[in-house]
């Protein structure tokens, strides 16, 4: 299958595992570097000193405000100390300053660290100089009481996490020059919300603008080429969005959780998207790329022509009941219809040949799945936890069945009070694969392991032994040897000799 970039084979709710994310992301963030005094770029150890609340060190051309006394309230940094410019904040050099609520910078500063100011949870106002030309990730992360930022008119990258979790930050002032805005920059600042991005901007990373929830307003430059996974997740305000003349890539999931979102647009001249009644596609009309959670229509039909329904196309559209398939439908992506809960039958076309994971999960209300000769594979829960589906019928040319496909357990069951449990077709349990080398390899181990054991337990009980039971062992060696030597001759019909008998005892 073509172009289908992302995963879903996810066995619990995918709301849930974004949220696991999110939460995971948020304690990664509160980690920094520790403190070294080294330069990080040629790692030689730095010449530090203090004076009054701060800490510096000296590095070429002037001086890096190195750290400062987490008990301060206020800071007008200075431009200069002992005759030298402060060019830069080191990494972690406000961190956990949670008294620290106002700062002004001095005017050679030229980059900031990375979580230079994160957890300084009483940041109210910061003044950045327009000299800073670099702010590393998370250098604002997990600041809440920070409302307004302008940012420096030579920044061309908003890093990482810059403002991660400022929940109170409700106004951005962007530089003119904006190329890239990264993974995170503003995940979580829930008060959020912005003027149009400035022309000239070209990326935006995964998670931007995620629970971003006062975001009403999408819209993006025409100079903008990507856009990132999840990139406004959980923005709830969002109704519209209009896909930019030169976007290039629009990640998988950007407008996941955008649950007021009713329709895309395409901005003219964009080579790679197109829209039809609201719905975007891509490849000359060939993948259906992405339908708006937030359209009411109970119903819709997928044009003649389309090959590919995209991973997490239909993802969690509630409103949808009925959905007609076309002829030339081969491929279903990964979580395509996941979340669908008011899809209530399914009659998939012939011609059809791969269903991927999680194409249908949690479709709760769907009771009828009609597969096609045609299908040759399905994922890892496609069906999965679809606790009205009773009964499906696989076809011959099916070669391919993903764990977990149809539901849970082996063999039919029911409950305590006798009801039918979803779909439980033999077959569809994950199982263990042992083959018969795997089988032979286990019993040699099992075999290789007792002799080991038994080696071993008679060396602990041969250094255990008196010397009388040492002695008493050796004339049972000797005699079991004799009685051997015996059998032998017997066996051959040769006279016993008895001096080299003597000799071969000794």
């Amino acid at each position: 299958m073509k172009n289908l970039n992302l995963s879903l084979n996810l066995k619990n709710k995918l709301f849930l595992w974004m949220t696991v994310f999110g939460m995971i992301l948020n304690c990664l963030c509160i980690t920094i570097p520790a403190h070294a005094e080294e330069d990080s770029d040629s790692g030689e150890e730095l010449e530090t000193y203090t004076e009054g609340i701060f800490t510096y060190a000296y590095i070429d051309g002037g001086v890096m405000l190195y750290s400062c006394d987490t008990g301060t309230l206020a800071v007008n940094l200075p431009d200069e100390t002992n005759g030298q410019r402060i060019l830069e904040i080191a990494d972690g050099a406000f961190y956990d300053c949670n008294n620290l609520e106002y700062v002004q910078m001095g005017k050679y500063i030229r980059s900031i660290g990375e979580s230079a100011f994160q957890n300084c949870t009483s940041l109210k106002a910061i003044e950045i100089s327009d000299s800073v030309e670099r702010i590393d990730r998370y250098a604002f992360a997990n600041c809440p009481s920070l409302t307004e930022v302008k940012l420096p008119a030579n920044l061309t990258d908003i890093s990482e996490g810059l403002f991660y979790n400022c929940i109170g930050l409700q106004s951005v002032v962007f530089p003119e020059n904006l190329k890239n805005i990264g993974s995170s920059a503003f995940y979580s600042c829930n008060l959020f919300d912005y003027e149009q991005l400035p022309e000239g901007l070209e990326t935006i990373g995964d998670y931007a603008f995620a629970f971003c929830y006062a975001v009403s307003n999408a819209e993006l430059p025409s100079t903008l080429t990507g856009l990132g996974s999840a990139a406004y997740y959980g923005c709830v305000n969002i109704q519209e969005f209009t896909v930019p003349a030169q976007l290039e890539n629009l990640g998988t999931l950007a407008f996941l959780g955008c649950v007021n979102l009713a329709e895309y647009f395409v901005e003219e001249g964009n080579p790679t998207y197109t829209v039809r009644d609201g719905v975007l596609y891509k490849d000359n009309m060939e993948t259906l790329y992405a339908y708006p959670c937030g359209k009411p229509d109970t119903a819709f039909t997928i044009p003649d022509g389309v090959v590919t329904v995209y991973d997490a196309a239909f993802f969690s559209a509630p409103n949808l009941e009925t959905i007609t398939f076309p002829a030339s439908l081969k491929y279903i992506g990964a979580g395509a219809f996941e979340y669908c809960t008011a899809l209530k039958e399914v009659t998939l076309p012939e011609g059809l040949e791969i269903l991927y994971e999680n194409a249908f999960a949690d479709c709760t209300a769907l009771t009828s799945v009609t597969l096609p000769e045609t299908l040759r594979g399905v994922g890892d829960y496609v069906f999965y936890a679809c606790d009205a589906l009773k009964e499906i019928t696989i076809p011959k040319n099916c070669r391919t069945i993903g764990d977990y496909a149809f539901g849970y357990t082996d063999g039919e069951e029911t409950d305590e009070n006798g009801v039918a449990l979803p779909v439980k077709i033999a077959g569809f349990k994950k199982h263990a694969s042992i083959n018969l080398l795997s089988v032979i390899l286990i019993i040699a181990g099992i075999v290789v392991l007792i002799l080991v054991i038994i080696i071993l337990v008679k060396l602990i009980r041969k250094n255990q032994m008196t010397p009388e039971e040492h002695e008493a062992l050796e004339e049972s060696e000797i005699k079991a040897e004799d009685q051997q030597y015996r059998k032998i001759l017997e066996d051959l019909n040769l006279p016993e000799n008895s001096e080299n008998h003597e000799n071969y005892g000794d």
